[in-house]
């Protein structure tokens, strides 16, 4: 490639040469392997300078950089299917040659499926899974729906090798409580199948519904059902019948309080604990009074 010289603008040739401070724009890259060549697979590398590339297949890439500079090449954002490492990332120039060190290697995420059974005709089921987001390197909530009974796969995220992973029910289908099975795990490209038997069964349960009077138009409130060690909140914004987005098996116990207030208003609330039964298929005394 062409590479320009820079020199302070005081700097006499002969002070150039002993090291004036003149440097040259040449390169820092590498390759990458993993990503195919059907374009299937995006990946976006940063450097320091905030510049970006986005790579669709196997091949080479190349960052300008100057002669005499630090460094750093990091993935801004990693593709659906296959997770990337970049080793020899960070470093300092040592001279006007190129540098094709950087090594980005991708190997394959695994993608959750299972089964699903017990949901009702026309009802919903949205799933929760916790793993670690490869750019930011933290764990994130990724959400998705699951419309039918049978066999399941969360397209939505796939996990990546050697990553934990949590799936939970976020909301189940009304008058349904749901559990899941095998859940839990750590991706392994090697034995992909191992993450392909999570269960997930819903069976029939006890809405918990209240009703909301005196709400000033405009405002809000939240309240949050306790049972067991969950708790389960729900944002109102009118005054009506509301059931919370989890419905309890037979004998469960809850309790209903107010997490926040509307502005300008107290509101107290009615028989706010009690023990639910399929006898009584919804738990609907609770009242809200707002003043």
């Amino acid at each position: 490639m062409k590479k320009t010289k820079f020199f302070g603008m005081a700097c006499g040739l002969s002070i150039v040469l002993a090291g004036c401070g003149g440097f040259v724009y040449t390169s820092i890259g590498g390759t990458v392997t993993g990503l195919g060549t059907s374009g299937t697979n995006s990946l976006t590398l940063q450097n320091e300078r905030g510049f970006f590339k986005t790579l669709t297949a196997d091949g080479t890439f190349a960052f300008d950089v100057a002669s005499n500079a630090s460094y750093s090449i990091t993935a801004a954002a990693q593709p659906k299917y296959v997770n990337c490492n970049i080793a020899g990332g960070t470093g300092k120039m040592s001279g006007e040659g190129v540098n094709n060190s950087v090594a980005v290697t991708c190997v394959p995420n695994v993608q959750l499926k299972g089964t699903l059974s017990g949901l009702p005709d026309g009802g919903n089921l949205t799933l929760n899974t916790n793993t670690t987001d490869t750019v930011k390197n933290t764990l994130q909530d990724y959400v998705e729906i699951v419309s039918a009974n049978g066999a399941f796969q969360l397209a939505g995220k796939y996990v990546a090798h050697g990553k934990p992973y949590v799936v939970t029910v976020s909301i189940p289908p009304a008058a349904r409580y749901c559990t899941v099975s095998n859940g839990t795990g750590t991706a392994d490209n090697t034995t992909p199948d191992a993450a392909a038997n999570i269960g997930v069964s819903c069976v029939p349960a006890v809405p918990v519904g209240f009703t909301v009077k005196g709400l000033n138009a405009g405002s809000s409130l939240t309240l949050s059902n306790t049972f067991g060690s969950k708790v389960d909140q729900r944002l109102v914004s009118a005054i009506g019948i509301y059931y919370f987005n989890w419905s309890l098996l037979d004998g469960t116990a809850y309790s209903v309080k107010v997490d926040t207030q509307p502005t300008g208003q107290t509101c107290t609330i009615q028989n706010p604990t009690g023990t639910v039964s399929m006898s009584n298929p919804a738990a609907t005394n609770i009242i809200v009074n707002c003043v």
